[in-house]
């Protein structure tokens, strides 16, 4: 009964290495997001979209910042009027981004939702030789995470569908990629 429940380190909190994750991979195909910054406001909703340069508007990743959902940057409290640019960069050659300012922090009942669509340039044979049999099963496990320190990653959500997307509400700025198990 122990060694069940010590086999779910997906659970989200736990901290994992990097060389526990199979991170997915962009296929060689892809052409590179560009960066992307704006302004989210505590006044009123925001959804950006970063997208892939392959003259078809490609979704890489979708943001939506509810009213409300700036609490803090810095450590300095935001009110309800305040707004903070931000910054999304995706990361080189994995379906990954860093949302800047890293010491942005999210209202925990405002959360935003950040999703990641893979179905055009997600590589889910990565994951051959792996405890997943197919790419199909590697979709199922991928979840997003969360850079935390030491170089270790938390599991902050999975929700989407298989195949397409994932997704996951994010409590502070900083580094997020998708990923599985390994």
């Amino acid at each position: 009964m122990l060694l069940a429940a010590c086999e779910d380190l997906s659970l989200p909190g736990v901290e994992v290495p990097t060389s526990s994750l199979i991170v997915l991979p962009l296929s060689s195909n892809a052409p590179a997001p560009a960066t992307l910054s704006f302004y989210v406001s505590n006044a009123h909703a925001t959804t950006r979209n970063l997208i892939h340069s392959d003259g078809f508007n490609t979704v890489f990743a979708t943001v939506s910042f509810p009213a409300g959902s700036l609490a803090s940057l810095d450590g300095v409290t935001l009110n309800a009027g305040d707004s903070v640019q931000v910054t999304l960069t995706a990361e080189p050659a994995i379906y990954g981004l860093h949302l800047t300012p890293d010491g942005l922090g999210f209202a925990s009942q405002a959360l935003p939702f950040l999703t990641f669509s893979y179905a055009r340039y997600g590589d889910l044979t990565t994951a051959a030789g792996s405890q997943y049999p197919d790419p199909a099963s590697y979709a199922a496990a991928l979840a997003v995470w969360h850079a935390g320190t030491l170089g270790l990653w938390s599991k902050v959500g999975s929700t989407g569908s298989v195949g397409t997307d994932v997704g996951a509400s994010l409590s502070q700025g900083g580094h997020y990629q998708v990923a599985a198990l390994r």
